[in-house]
């Protein structure tokens, strides 16, 4: 082959044993010497760049983009490469170690569009996967995911003290038999622990304990053989009597005061479930209408107070039934919902959800619980651990220095993020799977998703029903 200088590229049809070589495009070629023994030396005119930019030449040094079983969230921002991730296919194939999902940033950021379209709407998709939703905020009289729950054929479950009729509230038994299959009496005494020091004013002590214990057994002994499921009012009337009970014979006047008195504590923190802003939430047995729809079950509790103890109560005692319905019908995998996530992690319902989670894990459930600060969760709570021990995190913006802070040292983030995490513009998040270093996400929705999505407009949805089972295989929706 060869080339004349300073005219137009040209082909030699005869050079090199009568191989024909294309018309060269693009490139200049070199005329040197060793073009004359048959080899080209091309000269692209360079650009500029950057160090940062240059890693993504390196792929050992930038993140994965994610896995190509996941559901996809959107693009890398340093690769543009599509980021698709999954809990349950990364658990599978051993990329974390525990499904559960957390989602923190301030209001405003993008975290109920991610969560509503990331592990909601298209994970529902697939086959055999379900989202159970405790829904907090109010949109149009209702709970944002009231349109969405009714798109997938199921109605959601509404918490209204100010409703008195059974038909159109819901009320969730404590000491359902549902709760009691997910855990046995130990973690239907821990749920009932929990709900209790959730009505009072603080935690329970080791005289508190003892009262329950025996208030429990004995209204479980009572109802062996009734034709209906006891009830809280029916563990209340038991209280007064723990103190006459077999296991306390033989102690001292004064140990036998301290139990009474702490059996009437008792008794007054659980009637406070019976009255005032809980009134028919915890009183009855759970509404015929509570059941595990096939894809997506809603427990709206919009109408409950922003303050007190409900919304705590419901995310707990709706974790507890779940965890009692999957027992009875495995191999589904679910994501429980929470995106007012301090009210299920803070407090004594932490201590209940962690305890869980080895049960979760073993029933497929990934909690994925949206809180706008770590500092929201109490240092002492054990929510904290749960926290850490999460392996899918989404960071959106945080605005002050200590939540940053906070971040970084407990999610193990590259020190040079801290800046990038207090200027992320909405819809972009740092995304950290297990060990892997995090990468900047930007999350992407279709037209459909950003109207339903949309925290200024009504949720309106296509009139189709999707499939009862979705398109085949864990792909990206």
């Amino acid at each position: 082959m060869s080339t004349t200088p300073g005219a137009p590229d040209t082909v030699d049809e005869t050079a090199a044993d009568g191989i024909v070589f294309p018309a060269p495009r693009g490139p200049k070629t070199h005329t040197g010497r060793p073009g004359r023994r048959g080899f080209l030396k091309v000269r692209w005119e360079g650009a500029p760049t950057t160090t940062r930019q240059a890693e993504v030449l390196n792929t050992a040094i930038i993140g994965s983009p994610g896995d190509e079983r996941g559901v996809v969230i959107g693009t890398d921002q340093l690769s543009a490469a599509m980021v698709a991730h999954d809990p349950f296919t990364a658990y599978e194939g051993a990329t974390i170690t525990s499904p559960n999902v957390c989602v923190l940033g301030m209001i405003g950021v993008g975290k109920s569009s991610l969560i509503k379209t990331v592990y909601v709407e298209r994970p529902l998709m697939l086959r055999r996967r379900r989202a159970v939703v405790v829904d907090k905020k109010l949109r149009g009289g209702e709970g944002e995911y009231a349109e969405l729950t009714r798109w997938f054929g199921a109605e959601p479950f509404r918490f209204d003290p100010d409703d008195p009729d059974p038909r159109t509230t819901t009320c969730m038994n404590v000491l359902d038999p549902v709760i009691l299959a997910g855990g046995g009496p130990a973690a239907q005494r821990q749920l009932l622990s929990a709900v209790a020091e959730l009505a009072g004013d603080g935690p329970l002590d080791e005289w508190h304990h003892a009262a329950l214990t025996q208030a429990y057994r004995a209204t479980m002994r009572t109802f062996e053989d009734q034709r209906r499921v006891p009830v809280i009012p029916d563990l209340i009337e038991q209280i007064p009597a723990v103190v006459n009970a077999p296991e306390f014979a033989g102690l001292r006047a004064a140990t036998l005061d301290l139990i009474e008195r702490s059996a009437w504590s008792l008794r007054f923190r659980l009637e406070r479930l019976l009255a005032d802003d809980l009134a028919g939430m915890f009183d009855r047995e759970t509404s015929k209408h509570v059941v595990l729809h096939p894809k997506l079950t809603t427990f709206d509790i919009s109408a409950l107070p922003e303050d007190g103890p409900a919304t705590s109560m419901v995310m707990v005692v709706a974790n507890a039934w779940l965890m009692g319905m999957l027992t009875h019908e495995r191999g589904w995998r679910t994501n429980f919902i929470a995106e007012e996530g301090w009210h299920l992690l803070g407090g004594p319902g932490g201590k209940v959800i962690r305890s869980k989670s080895k049960l979760s894990r073993g029933l497929g459930v990934s909690i994925v619980a949206a809180i706008h600060h770590i500092s929201d969760i109490p240092p002492t709570s054990e929510a904290i651990a749960m926290i850490k021990e999460a392996q899918t995190i989404h960071l959106f913006r945080q605005e002050h220095d200590d939540d940053i802070a906070d971040c970084v040292r407990y999610f193990n983030l590259e020190a040079s993020n801290a800046a990038a995490l207090g200027a992320l513009p909405q819809g972009d998040h740092l995304l950290k799977v297990g060990t892997h270093k995090e990468i900047r996400v930007h999350h992407r929705r279709t037209a459909r998703e950003e109207h339903f999505t949309a925290t200024d407009a009504a949720m309106l949805l296509p009139t189709t029903h999707p499939e009862s089972e979705g398109v085949g295989g864990d792909v990206p929706a």
